[in-house]
């Protein structure tokens, strides 16, 4: 990883493609589609990036899909619910997308 206060879109691809990330540029931004088996199994994440002042800003999709294909389409729909832009070093520290280590504790809330 660079130690540059930002990186341009083709250091995030090379590092988020070095993570298991699938990549394409479409018009001005690079869609990405993870496998997250190991949080959501059989789910995949869906995020793009963008240039924008003063650097790379990273926009992840809510939703988590069950298929690479419906990732993409998401991805397609620009009415897809999103997070939050984020500066992408903000972004990479705090993801867990592409942390093969991490795992997700499910929590049973109870109405009463």
């Amino acid at each position: 990883m660079t130690k540059s206060k930002n990186l341009n879109t083709q250091q995030f691809r090379s590092w988020i493609e070095e993570k298991g990330a699938i990549c394409r540029v479409e018009k001005v931004r690079l869609q990405c589609v993870i496998d997250i088996d190991h949080i959501e199994p059989g789910n995949f994440a869906a995020l793009y990036a963008v240039p924008a002042p003063p650097g790379l800003h990273i926009i992840e999709l809510a939703e988590y899909f069950p298929s690479e294909a419906a990732a993409w389409e998401a991805l397609q729909d620009d009415s897809s619910p999103a997070h939050p832009a984020a500066p992408v070093l903000e972004w990479i520290k705090e993801q867990y997308l592409t942390d093969k280590s991490a795992r997700v504790e499910r929590l049973l809330i109870e109405s009463h």
